[in-house]
């Protein structure tokens, strides 16, 4: 974490000398220009300093007993955390050769003692200057990294976008197409019966493709925010019993859904037809990736601020390396093998979960079956946190 001060002219300085009168003479007279300014009278003292606080600036004396002014910085070179720190010698030693050790440990100045005020402050305000412009140029690489990254993978996306959508579009469209060949062939008129099935196939693929339309679009709407959100007054118990109805029929008799419900009422307000999509996309997978005659339940918990609604299945379950990307468009979990899909279903209710300002979270083994909890506000208005 970058704690380097940006107001120009201001900065937080360290002192170091075993000198009490160098000590007060340079405190008070960067204190004077505006400085933060803390002091320590030997090489131990300021590396705690350090650690507590990183200053902008060190102003290190070399002479000091136990530990030096180049054993300091070089302590303070080897540490990541503290190695960008500029440090200006101040010294009586006056050598060249002291000056080269100096910025061999990596000093970035040297001011040989006794020393100027104006000649300090010219130095100190160059260092920060220099300082200031290297952390900005650090910031400014940084948001080119990331924002190379965030097109990378755009561009990934897309590139996985135009591949699935060929992909999922392209076979509902050669059953089409086959199977109207079959029925405009010149030959024999096949038996009404033999027609009827081939209709009824073409009706399935097309309603495949509107099916996977309606789920782009969806996305699509949610990105750039043009979903509506419209809550209105809902019994939650009343509501989840119809949809179980409506699923019974349109996915079969294979899998019992088990509804459990629990609360002093159930009343609500929310938007309805974000509520269906979530729950029916969650039922209608734990179905999916159940076997068949495996029970799929559906829990709801109204709590005065929020409602819960968790989904368990005893299915498959989901590898623990795929669950971070489920929720991503188009992710399909690695062990699906041949089960259909889009890899939009979680997707769109992680999306419409967040126009309700509602969470979501996801518990999955293996072979052992996987558990969706959705916590949504009870009334529009209520925010829900994070525990």
């Amino acid at each position: 974490m970058n704690n380097f001060h940006t107001d120009p002219g201001k900065g937080n300085i360290l002192i170091v000398d075993d000198t009490p009168n160098n000590l007060h003479l340079l405190s008070s007279m960067l204190e004077e220009q505006g400085y933060e300014v803390r002091c320590a009278n030997n090489g131990a003292i300021a590396l705690k300093a350090v650690a507590i606080e990183h200053p902008d600036i060190i102003l290190l004396d070399i002479n000091m007993p136990n530990i030096n002014g180049y054993q300091v910085c070089e302590q303070l070179k080897r540490d990541p955390h503290t190695q960008e720190i500029p440090v200006i010698f101040l010294s009586a030693l006056s050598e060249t050769i002291d000056k080269v050790r100096a910025f061999r440990v990596g000093a970035v100045d040297y001011i040989t003692k006794p020393f100027q005020v104006e000649e300090v402050l010219a130095r100190i305000e160059n260092q920060l200057s220099l300082r200031r412009m290297q952390i900005e140029l650090q910031q400014a690489k940084a948001k080119a990294v990331k924002a190379l990254e965030q097109e990378q993978e755009l561009n990934r996306l897309k590139s996985e976008f135009v591949s699935m959508i060929s992909h999922d579009f392209r076979n509902p469209l050669t059953s089409i197409q086959g199977f109207a060949g079959l029925l405009e062939c010149g030959g024999e008129t096949p038996a009404p019966e033999t027609i009827n099935r081939y209709i009824n196939k073409i009706n399935t693929a097309v309603d495949n493709l509107l099916s996977l339309l309606d789920e782009i679009l969806l996305i699509g709407s949610i990105e750039v925010g043009k979903m509506q959100y419209v809550p209105v007054s809902v019994n939650l118990q009343e509501f989840c019993l119809e949809l179980i109805d409506t699923l019974k029929y349109s996915l079969g008799n294979h899998n019992q859904i088990c509804f459990t419900c629990c609360g002093d009422s159930t009343q609500a307000e929310m938007d309805l037809t974000i509520l269906q999509r979530i729950l029916n996309n969650l039922l209608s997978n734990a179905i999916k990736y159940s076997h068949p005659g495996e029970p799929v339940y559906l829990d709801l918990e109204c709590q005065n601020q929020m409602t819960i609604f968790q989904v368990r299945d005893q299915g498959m379950g989901i590898p623990l390396e795929n669950q971070p990307y489920l929720f991503e468009a188009f992710y399909r979990s690695s062990n699906v093998g041949d089960i259909k899909g889009t890899g939009l279903g979680l997707a769109i209710v992680k999306k419409c979960v967040e126009v309700h300002q509602g969470k979501i979270a996801l518990e999955s083994k293996e072979q052992i079956g996987t558990k969706i909890t959705v916590s949504l506000p009870r009334y529009p208005g209520i925010a829900i946190s994070d525990t």
